[in-house]
């Protein structure tokens, strides 16, 4: 386990700050319930989508960039995927840890809150109500703590095993010297 020890490590950063900057978003209301009030989703959800990938982009690279320094400057295509999916999946499983946390016991209301937000936005547009409770019934299942624990798994495994792929061919060594 010694091995893995960096990417693990980078792995639970990489969830940390994108949790980190999830609650700076919702303190800024330019995410979550007081977002959908202002109107602000938007701009703080692209904020955080991009902003979480490139943490996990940076993760992979410095991660594949240390085992290098440790090696004397020589990785292999194999050991440079290996420390990325490690990492990847290291941020995938402290991501759904996280995200848990925050759904379950520091914000348990935030479904709710979200969801009795988006109903004002929308009867103050005059949806009609059968769209409404649509859409409600809809959020209500896109909110709820195994959702968002799934997409979290999800989006970073997935993402961060693309990212490995780039990353690992660019940062391998050449063997020909």
């Amino acid at each position: 386990m010694i091995k893995f020890k960096t990417p693990f490590i980078y792995g639970l950063v990489v969830a940390f700050v994108g949790s980190t900057l999830m609650l700076t978003l919702i303190w800024l209301k330019l995410i979550g319930p007081k977002a959908i009030s202002l109107d602000n989703e938007m701009v703080g959800g692209t904020i955080l989508f991009l902003m979480l990938y490139l943490f996990l982009l940076f993760g992979i690279y410095f991660a594949i960039r240390k085992k290098k320094e440790l090696n004397g400057q020589i990785i292999s295509y194999k050991e440079a995927l290996l420390e990325g999916f490690i990492l990847s999946l290291s941020t995938a499983i402290f991501s759904v840890v996280f995200t848990y946390m925050f759904y379950e016991l520091l914000y348990p209301n935030y479904a709710a809150d979200a969801l009795n937000a988006l109903k004002v936005q929308m009867q103050h547009a005059n949806v009609p109500i059968e769209k409404l409770e649509a859409k409600l019934l809809e959020k209500q299942e896109y909110y709820s703590t195994s959702t968002q624990s799934f997409y979290s798994f999800i989006g970073n495994f997935i993402t961060g095993s693309a990212f490995t792929l780039l990353l690992s061919f660019f940062l391998k060594s050449n063997n020909r010297k």
